[in-house]
């Protein structure tokens, strides 16, 4: 597969994306090889706490950064990158510090509309939570505009490593408290401290004075981050949240629980080598659309061979995967292997579409996928209320998955189209703003 990839990206691309791919495979070979213990130490119920926990933080930190830390890619001077680097860590701060507010006063309220009362300590950690991911996300962007992949490589490798070494030992020792969400913020925490560190290294080097003047400058000519992609971001957040909340609502909590397990074991090492395409094919695409090289024919290529490359896994998948999950996790997730059969066809569109979720941005189409991803939410919420309304939750994930397939499959064709607009093809994407 490598060998494919490096028929249409440089080598220099090609050593960056195994950097950051490397430290994926293993960090998540080391969840992989835990995950049998771990569905042993924690219940369905446990891994569904953990599963809300994660949703609730998913769609609040949305806020947290107002999704600015897109456009620390962007600008061709380096003075601008900072001040927008700047500005994403004061809005995480005053993020962070103004959701104290409802959480303190309205917490028990809270944990009954979730319909889970043990959810209620774990939301006084979501302001550290919000704030550390503010930090974490700023960083890592900042880090790949210096190209700086081996930093965020160790990144990947301190967030799993300690994230999941301090789950099974919480689960050995069978603490009280939840340590699969313990572990996670450790985790997330851990790396946050690193790749900031460095960050802040590289910004001082630069000997650009804080200015509050310049920060609001950036803050304005951004504006449609804000404007566009945090609403967008919120509605596929929320969206990817959906059965996590009306699972727990509508069923039970080691329902949603199951799902999540599932879920988590196939789409994080997916999101991981998405997000680690991504995050090099984006600075290559970026500096080759402003030199004016066409990227189509790149992007085409490497739909091709990712297409070719996820065939295999996804019947594997298709198949086996009840079987596979009794044997390896034990028989009570053998259900989790059932949801990701239904699952299968929405992950490969999802496997194919990820790598090329920033060309939206690129071509200021943050509109049009507003739009896109509205109603993919509200799709999304039908399916499953149906689905709930006949309390048949595989009829549920039978829609939901039905639905995420057409709608991935149709952002994959409408992202090429926009690219092979851009590399001066006359065929253009049908836009519906």
């Amino acid at each position: 597969m490598i060998q494919s990839i490096g028929r249409f990206i440089r080598l220099e691309h090609i050593r960056h994306f195994m950097t950051l791919f490397s430290s994926s495979v293993v960090g998540q070979g080391l969840a992989l090889a835990l995950a049998p213990v771990l569905s042993r130490l924690f219940t369905p119920g446990d891994f569904g706490l953990s599963a809300l926990y994660l949703s609730i933080l998913s769609v609040m930190s949305v806020f947290s950064t107002a999704k600015y830390e897109q456009a620390i890619m962007l600008p061709k001077d380096n003075d601008a990158a900072i001040h927008i680097f700047r500005l994403v860590i004061i809005l995480a701060a005053f993020v962070s510090l103004i959701s104290f507010l409802p959480i303190i006063f309205f917490n028990a309220g809270i944990s009954r509309l979730l319909s889970n009362p043990d959810i209620a300590p774990w939301l006084y950690i979501l302001p550290l939570s919000l704030m550390v991911h503010g930090m974490l996300q700023a960083s890592t962007f900042y880090a790949n505009r210096s190209k700086s992949f081996s930093h965020m490589a160790r990144t990947t490798l301190i967030h799993q490593v300690s994230a999941n070494g301090i789950k099974a030992g919480t689960g050995w020792l069978q603490t009280s408290f939840n340590g699969l969400i313990t572990g996670q913020v450790a985790g997330q925490m851990l790396a946050m401290i690193y790749i900031f560190r460095h960050a802040i290294r590289e910004i001082r080097k630069q000997r650009i004075r804080f200015s509050s003047k310049a920060i609001g400058q950036q803050a304005s000519a951004y504006i449609q981050y804000p404007r566009f992609n945090m609403l967008m971001s919120l509605t596929n957040n929320l969206s990817g949240s959906l059965p996590i909340f009306l699972f727990t609502w509508g069923f039970s909590p080691e329902a949603a629980g199951l799902y999540a397990f599932g879920y988590t074991f196939v789409f994080r090492p997916l999101g991981l080598f998405s997000q680690s395409t991504q995050q090099v094919l984006s600075q290559k695409m970026i500096d080759n659309y402003h030199k004016g090289v066409a990227i189509y024919p790149t992007l085409r290529k490497m739909t091709y061979r990712f297409a070719a490359a996820g065939l295999f896994p996804l019947v594997i998948m298709a198949i086996w995967a009840p079987g596979i999950f009794s044997f390896v996790f034990s028989e009570t997730y053998e259900a989790s292997g059932r949801y990701l059969q239904i699952l299968s066809p929405w992950l490969y569109m999802v496997f194919l579409a990820s790598p090329l979720t920033f060309l939206h941005e690129l071509f200021f189409r943050q509109k049009t996928a507003m739009i896109i991803d509205l109603v993919y939410l509200i799709l999304r919420f039908f399916a499953l209320m149906a689905g709930i309304w006949m309390q048949d939750l595989i009829m549920a994930l039978v829609l939901f998955s039905g639905v995420g397939t057409l709608m991935v499959g149709y952002k994959l064709w409408w992202f090429l189209m926009l690219a092979k607009r851009a590399s001066g093809v006359n065929e253009q994407p049908t836009d519906i703003s």
